[in-house]
């Protein structure tokens, strides 16, 4: 692996001498430097990319949000999504006050969230107990009923999206409470007192109380994006005044899920067949259902014509059409990966970051500049205006994979995901995570010819 790496940075360091010392209109460079007889030739040479829509069937999805409700799309088919989480315990935890005659009043769900589609739509939630400890493989083709008695109903209820009291105004996330059995939450209470050591650590608190599975029983047309979701006890406590009188104390016990702790997320697509049919024109990337585009770069092609020169750069871009035209259409995702398609299955599990050697995430569009970006926003990687994702140049990729399997083209992926930054707008951002794009999402990228051409820019010393 090391040897991989010094390769890379190797190959990476000399393009880039290279090409700040090359001017790409000129034939004959350096003429000041060198020997007449000395010079580097430079040339560019196009070849033509083949793409395709593929599916992978479960995505890695570590994260503390999910997906609730069912939602259906013309193009982009039916996705139903629900979750299993476990709740963050502090160790030896209490309770901040005594209950009064140690009886709790009240426990319920409460989920902060907001809405993708019909905010009108009617949905049931439903609440299902967990008995058997979650499993950290964090992939989204779980079967619940491997966790859950799905026959033991703790509580459900009737929303809508638009139904939840407003917390943000400008970020327009709700909150929804869901009642659950008073005994619940009277079992918590009574286990802090007789049973301290079920609160001794997280993993004693999980034994006791393993979870919940959060589900919807009917509804369609929307999906609740669940930001939050938190456990709270309420309860009324006594105590003394400095008059030798009586007050009444409300208090609050709050388990909130924090990335301590597990949450599942589940996933079902259906009617996907289309996306994943032959189409002379277009590839598709839905989220969140592993629906992505493969292209296939013609590296034995490239290989044979650019023989014995070095390659200084390869810029990349794909372009997607316009949404559909009808109600609640699904927009792109706010950033793409472009990969090899060998690396997919370890990228998220052991939580890298682009590295602009081997993966390559998308890159803003400065308006100003009229050039893309790394650095410059973190809320989208591509050109709302020309509706097109950039890449930063990925010679290094292709040079390396020609010389280490040079009688097999290059096959990438482009994935969509989310980018955690770290920054500022006058220092630039810099990329501190990625993770599966899970929000609901779907584009339609060009794959006509103009589209799928690319150049590659090529120099050679010479004497």
């Amino acid at each position: 692996m090391m040897k991989i790496k010094q390769v890379l940075i190797f190959l990476f360091c000399f393009d880039i001498l290279l090409l700040s010392s090359c001017d790409i209109n000129s034939n004959f460079i350096g003429d000041k430097i060198m020997p007449k007889e000395n010079y580097i030739t430079t040339r560019i040479d196009t070849f033509q990319i083949m793409a395709s829509t593929v599916k992978r069937d479960s995505l890695f999805a570590k994260t503390t949000t999910g997906l609730l409700g069912e939602y259906f799309d013309p193009l982009y088919g039916r996705l139903n999504a629900d979750f299993l989480c476990q709740f963050y315990c502090m160790d030896d935890y209490k309770f901040y006050k005594t209950p009064y005659e140690n009886t709790i009043d009240s426990i319920y769900l409460a989920l902060y969230y907001y809405g993708t589609g019909d905010p009108n739509s009617p949905f049931q939630f439903q609440i299902f107990p967990i008995n058997k400890e979650l499993d950290r493989a964090y992939f989204t083709n779980i079967d619940p009923a491997d966790y859950c008695d799905l026959k033991d109903l703790w509580g459900s209820a009737v929303f809508t999206a638009a139904s939840g009291s407003l917390e943000d105004s400008i970020s327009n996330v709700r909150r929804i409470e869901i009642q659950l059995p008073k005994q619940l939450g009277q079992k918590i209470y009574d286990e802090t007192i007789n049973n301290p050591e079920s609160f001794k650590s997280q993993q004693s608190f999980n034994e006791f109380f393993p979870g919940i599975y959060v589900t919807t029983g009917y509804g369609q047309g929307c999906l609740f994006n669940i930001l939050r979701t938190d456990l709270v006890i309420k309860y009324k406590s006594i105590e003394k005044s400095s008059a030798d009188e009586d007050s009444t104390i409300y208090c609050t016990e709050m388990f909130i899920t924090t990335k301590e702790v597990i949450q599942l997320n589940r996933f079902e697509n259906f009617d996907t067949e289309q996306l994943l049919a032959e189409n002379e024109d277009y590839t598709y990337i839905k989220t969140p259902a592993g629906i992505y585009t493969r292209l296939v770069i013609p590296s034995q092609e490239m290989k044979s014509v650019i023989e014995g020169r070095i390659i200084n750069s390869m810029f990349f871009s794909v372009s997607y059409m316009p949404n559909e035209d009808w109600p609640f259409a699904l927009g792109p995702p706010s950033h793409l990966l472009l990969l090899p398609e060998d690396s997919l299955s370890t990228f998220f599990q052991n939580r890298y970051v682009e590295n602009n050697l081997t993966s390559f995430i998308s890159v803003a569009w400065n308006e100003s500049s009229q050039r893309p970006e790394t650095s410059l926003s973190t809320s989208q990687g591509y050109s709302p205006s020309k509706r097109t994702y950039y890449f930063n140049n990925i010679a290094v990729l292709l040079a390396y994979h020609i010389s280490v399997s040079p009688d097999d083209d290059l096959r990438l992926l482009l994935v969509p995901v989310n980018r955690g930054t770290s920054g500022s707008s006058s220092s630039g951002y810099y990329t501190t995570e990625i993770s599966n794009y899970l929000a609901p999402s779907g584009v339609k990228l060009r794959k006509d010819y103009d589209m799928m051409k690319v150049s590659i820019i090529t120099s050679e010393f010479k004497k």
